[in-house]
């Protein structure tokens, strides 16, 4: 596949996402919402490429990449095509440091495209809804966010102030997690009043919720108990609702690296990402 072909069904799945929600149909994001869940380190577009090429995908890797742990890509299977940045060193660089010059396009296999050894298990975090409510309480502290549980009107589950979080008392586990989530995107995502006043409050309340429903699917939870009608985003703006996609990616991600840190599974990568760093040659950054 090539770098025109990609980012022609880059655009044609933004478009047909965006087209979806502007019918109030939400299915097709929730497919992407999933890949982003399982595939939380690769970007939005990634994502967006998997899905519109392997949507049942589980775990992603090149060729050369499934041979090192003992399997085969089966003959005759296509290649998932995504894109990886081309990362340089900086010339005269004391340190590592490098610099993106555009992007090539990679290609990977799905697991089940594959055959021979076994899969060691991987630690997969668990569908315990109350084991994660203290880390994420803890997480949104460590920002300099107040959190408090207490009453709030007009049937609100929670709410952000800016650096402050009020969630009401005497939720379930499953839904507390998903409310305490869900206020910290907002703070992330929408952090002053002038981003505030920027954006619509439907399109603050989607991109919150699309991260809630990314970050606990990641963390186990089969389906979580409260989730918002998906909206149209942005009045039809394919460009700009794919930006707000991309925001929700990194928003999620970066909340995923904070609370799994080292037990996270490691991430599957190309061929190109798992080549040994030459010091004259461009590497794939992750």
């Amino acid at each position: 596949m090539k770098k025109d072909e990609i980012a022609k069904l880059v655009s044609t799945g933004i478009n047909e996402l965006n087209t979806a929600l502007a019918e109030g149909r939400s299915v097709r994001l929730e497919e992407v919402l999933k890949l982003m869940a399982r595939f939380n380190k690769y970007s939005f577009n990634n994502c967006l490429l998997i899905a519109q090429q392997f949507p049942d995908a589980t775990k992603v890797m090149g060729f050369h990449g499934w041979k090192s742990v003992g399997r085969s890509v089966k003959k005759g299977e296509k290649g998932i095509g995504i894109t990886a940045p081309l990362a340089f060193r900086k010339k005269d660089a004391v340190t590592d440091e490098k610099e993106i010059r555009g992007f090539r396009v990679v290609h990977v296999f799905d697991i089940s495209q594959t055959e021979g050894d076994e899969l060691p298990s991987l630690t997969q975090p668990t569908g315990s809804a109350a084991q994660w409510i203290e880390p994420v309480e803890r997480l949104i502290e460590s920002k300099g966010i107040d959190l408090k549980y207490g009453l709030l009107g007009g049937g609100a589950y929670g709410a952000s102030s800016v650096k402050k979080i009020t969630v009401l008392s005497g939720l379930k586990p499953p839904m507390r997690l998903e409310v305490l989530i869900h206020e910290l995107a907002h703070e992330l995502l929408h952090p002053d009043r002038e981003t505030r006043k920027r954006l619509k409050h439907s399109v603050m309340e989607t991109e919150a919720q699309a991260v809630a429903q990314v970050v606990c699917q990641a963390l186990g939870m089969d389906a979580i108990e409260h989730s918002a009608d998906y909206i149209h985003l942005h009045n039809g703006d394919s460009e700009v609702f794919a930006n707000s996609m991309t925001r929700i990616q990194k928003c999620a991600s970066g909340i995923l690296s904070d609370l799994l840190g080292n037990e996270q599974p490691p991430v599957c990568r190309s061929d190109s990402e798992n080549k040994k760093e030459s010091k004259r040659q461009p590497t794939l950054a992750a």
